[in-house]
């Protein structure tokens, strides 16, 4: 465990370039007791409102708390929600405001633990090319600037053709750390990748398999078609995230490594995935283990699973983890 320590007491050494789309996760939590009279829906009573950074907001928020220098490249609205965001996510500066642009925003209605309704709003188009040619020159100018570069897509239209080239072509010249966290994996095949992290889901697409066979179990399914999967996403390492059943770690000319998650109490949290990109990335900027990387950030993103909302891990929450196992008993 003190190998685990040592890299932890490193983690302010690390400068991380986040770029992808900033959401606000938005939970208004109430009672619902009754029933609407014009449709037998509940009506809810509104007694909280919590509002925290979403989607790559959210792993840069995770990458602050754990000590990293961090910037964030995104677009949000000129509107209320995009001035929420940044409201809630101080010292976190590269967000660019557009006035043709509304902020994404994710608003969850609770009923304690309980998701009774989700609405989301937000512009999803591609970015104009104005926006875009803003984008590059911020890249382009604070590329060398960082130890590591994290790719958080959803599809929602910042990471464009235009704006994968660029990064292509700057991960060419002055090669980084480069973690991709996207829906469509392939889309960076060709970058150089250092690693990504798909979801179970996400595996199933870059396979073309259309549903999961429940006669299969996940892990076994991953395992079985390690090879395939390095070589659709062009990674060095492949980080599949399986929620209750953990982590496998894929690498080439290596057998698959098994990170099993800890029991856990049902809860509604949202974006352990990021917690898990963030610990992941900082870890590699710090140790070529990829295994200690990985076992790190399955811890930081078990700690958030036990919080409720969009939760962040912090960097003395994960020390204490492996503090507390090497205690004498």
């Amino acid at each position: 465990m003190s190998d685990f320590l040592s890299v932890l007491e490193q983690f302010s050494r690390s400068r991380i370039l986040v770029i992808g789309e900033a959401m606000l996760d938005r939970y208004l939590h109430g009672k619902a007791t009754r029933l609407c009279q014009e449709t037998p829906v509940p009506v809810v009573t509104l007694s909280q409102r919590i509002d925290q950074p979403g989607g790559a907001a959210n792993t840069a928020i995770n990458l602050q708390s754990l000590g990293a220098a961090v910037t964030l490249l995104s677009v949000v609205g000129e509107d209320w929600e995009g001035m929420r965001l940044q409201q809630v996510m101080p010292g976190i500066q590269g967000m660019i405001t557009a006035s043709d642009r509304t902020t994404l925003t994710k608003q969850r209605v609770m009923e304690g633990d309980r998701l009774l309704l989700r609405f989301d709003h937000g512009t999803t188009e591609a970015l104009n090319t104005e926006l875009e040619d803003r984008l590059i020159i911020e890249l382009e100018t604070q590329w060398n600037d960082y130890d590591a570069v994290i790719i958080s897509d959803y599809g929602y239209g910042i990471l464009t053709d235009r704006i994968i080239s660029t990064i292509e072509q700057l991960q060419q010249h002055h090669s980084k750390t480069l973690i991709v966290d996207a829906k469509n994996l392939v889309q960076y095949q060709s970058l150089n990748v250092t690693a990504v992290k798909p979801n179970y889901q996400q595996i199933l697409n870059l396979l073309d398999q259309i549903i999961e066979n429940a006669s299969v179990s996940r892990i076994h399914y991953v395992k079985y078609n390690a090879a395939q999967i390095l070589e659709k996403t062009g990674a060095k390492i492949v980080a599949a995230t399986l929620d209750r059943e953990g982590v496998i770690l894929l690498q080439r000319d290596r057998a698959p490594y098994q990170i099993r998650a800890n029991p856990a109490r049902s809860s509604r949290t949202i974006g352990a995935g990021d917690t898990f990109t963030a610990a992941f990335a900082i870890a590699l900027t710090i140790t070529d283990d990829s295994t200690i990387a990985a076992e790190l950030a399955a811890a930081a993103a078990a700690i958030v699973v036990q919080k409720p909302g969009t939760a962040r891990c912090t960097l003395e929450e994960l020390q204490s983890v492996f503090n507390h196992v090497l205690e004498p008993s």
